[in-house]
């Protein structure tokens, strides 16, 4: 059968959840491809020109508008859980759920309607009516969209960090320090043959093709809303061969203000939160890509000089 789309799967995504309990997004959408009874082609299929999987990309959507319509809610990354008002929908046993089961809601009617009023936006400055005079120039306007949509991706990468295990995030942090131009792991993590560890460094990178220094770190991959405290620095520290080598702590939560503090105080320890991941990753492709490019023109002042 065709892949369905984001709103013929509502029915199947609440079902997922109506233990009651939190769920992985990867289980999720592995219920709903064998209620769906999708084949692995259908599972591989990807948009023309892009690299995201159609299926992926619409249980995305699935959850997005549930949780608009507070049917479901997300307090871990990459987990989902059903509420109260997700559960009374279940229990009404209706014979399909689609968005216009969703416009009962009011958060789901609010979100639709500022959707629309975009739109209209767009259509107004299409139609050469004159649009409202915003007080920021231009590339100003385009600078803050592209940073809005590179907050939305790092959101994204973020949440796909967590529905992996942690020896992936390990071999992640080590491809990741490769592409900034690092020199290779020492170890070769890898993502099949690596099992991630307890002690206090879990990889050595070194810090220049040649190998002269050397990087030792700890890769943590931990829930965002989780704060790193001073006592994990100082066990970190303390596993370092020496207290002048380079060590990096990079984890997918954040950090507290004692662990910065000691960071800072040690000066050969660099913290790298979850947010600052995403945005590295982002700066250099490593698990995105490029969607669509814009070239912003000016004029060449120089064309028109009369020599």
């Amino acid at each position: 059968m065709a892949i369905p789309k984001y709103d013929e799967m509502y029915a199947e995504f609440l079902n997922a959840l109506s233990d009651g309990q939190e769920h992985k997004i990867s289980d999720i959408r592995a219920e709903i491809a064998e209620k769906k009874g999708l084949t692995a082609e259908e599972l591989e299929e990807r948009f023309p020109e892009k690299t995201n999987k159609v299926f992926f990309d619409r249980v995305h959507w699935s959850k997005t508008y549930l949780k608009k319509a507070g049917l479901v809610g997300s307090e871990k990354r990459g987990y989902c859980y059903i509420t109260d008002a997700g559960k009374q929908l279940l229990a009404e046993k209706l014979e399909k759920i689609d968005n216009h089961v969703l416009k009962r809601y009011e958060s789901f009617r609010k979100y639709i309607e500022a959707s629309k009023n975009s739109n209209r936006k767009s259509e107004k400055k299409s139609q050469n009516i004159e649009p409202d005079i915003s007080d920021e120039a231009p590339d100003e306007l385009i600078a803050r969209a592209v940073e809005k949509l590179n907050a939305e991706l790092a959101d994204e990468l973020l949440s796909e960090i967590m529905e992996q295990s942690p020896a992936f995030f390990e071999w992640l942090v080590s491809h990741l320090l490769e592409k900034m131009g690092y020199g290779v792991s020492e170890l070769e993590l890898s993502k099949t043959n690596h099992q991630s560890r307890d002690g206090g460094i879990d990889g050595v990178i070194r810090q220049d093709k040649l190998g002269f220094d050397k990087i030792y770190i700890q890769a943590k991959r931990w829930d965002l809303n989780t704060a790193v405290g001073r006592p994990e620095l100082q066990k970190f520290y303390g596993a370092l061969p020496n207290g002048t080598v380079h060590g990096l702590f990079i984890t997918t939560a954040r950090f507290s203000d004692d662990a910065i503090e000691y960071a800072q105080s040690r000066n050969n320890i660099v913290l790298v939160d979850g947010i600052r991941l995403a945005k590295l990753m982002i700066e250099h492709n490593v698990g995105v890509s490029v969607e669509t490019q814009y070239i912003v023109k000016r004029l060449d002042s120089d064309f028109f000089r009369d020599e």
